[in-house]
């Protein structure tokens, strides 16, 4: 007599990733490599088929960058750098080229490709060798085309895309390899965007010279400590947005039920 076996039904998966985080924009034009810091998150996807899903995930990462790195006179000349710390929310859709199935002798490993949208919040600053941090947005370092007290926001929308290798090592765990790329909707991870301030100290917000002196003011302003002269010149690199890449590893946890299932 012949019986039918129930396929296992893995429609839901949770995972976790950690890797390295890189940047690239106005400090950062051309490197596809400058990774100089780290990133984890944690995502819950769900399976339409062995080929399809979405996935939703959280991650923070640290993105850091800076002139010195780079050859350039210009950058040598303008020697900025920031942090930032990115907080970041997505949905992608993952498309397998092999049925995936794990717990499956016959499909558990495959390349994928993954494609979507982001929300992130981040908020550039620098940090002092004795200690004190400023966040660089607050100090209206740049003149914007049409403001010269411009203040960039806080959040932006991203578009993440990459590529991955994963495979099953047994029953519900996968482990895998993943790089991604995601361009930000905004100039302004780095705070380097548009032209050096026409502006004076006196011109900042009240509240903002309470939170800083005019000479740090006009260091950060221009670090070639030549403001006057550079006033309302390029400070940035013309390219109208950033983005920020990520490199490592995911583990993935696949919630296995035995009935009848399409699969």
């Amino acid at each position: 007599m012949l019986t039918l076996s129930p396929v296992l039904a893995q429609q839901w998966e949770v995972g976790a990733n950690l890797s390295g985080s890189g940047y690239m924009g106005d400090i950062n034009p051309s490197n596809p490599i400058y990774f100089k810091s780290f990133a984890g998150g944690i995502n819950l996807k769900y399976n339409f088929n062995p080929t399809w899903g979405v996935k939703a995930g959280a991650n923070f990462l640290e993105l850091t960058g800076s002139d010195r790195d780079f050859s350039s006179q210009l950058q040598q000349n303008r020697n900025l750098n920031f942090r930032n710390h990115v907080l970041e929310v997505s949905a992608v859709a993952e498309f397998n080229f092999f049925k995936f199935i794990a717990n499956r002798k016959d499909n558990r490993y495959t390349p994928y490709l993954f494609a979507g949208v982001a929300g992130i919040m981040h908020n550039p600053f620098v940090t002092f060798s004795t200690g004190e941090k400023y966040y660089l947005r607050d100090l209206y370092l740049e003149n914007d085309l049409f403001d010269r007290s411009y203040k960039p926001s806080r959040y932006a929308v991203a578009i993440p895309f990459g590529a991955g290798f994963k495979y099953n090592i047994s029953g519900p765990w996968t482990l895998g390899a993943e790089i991604g790329y995601r361009t930000a909707l905004t100039d302004h991870i780095d705070n380097v965007s548009g032209n050096y301030t026409t502006l004076i100290y006196s011109d900042l917000p009240a509240s903002t010279r309470a939170r800083i002196d005019e000479a740090t003011w006009l260091f950060l302003a221009d670090k070639s400590n030549n403001l006057e002269e550079n006033a309302g010149k390029m400070r940035g690199n013309g390219q109208p947005l950033d983005g920020y890449m990520t490199a490592g590893v995911t583990v993935t946890y696949t919630f296995i039920s035995r009935k009848c299932y399409w699969w």
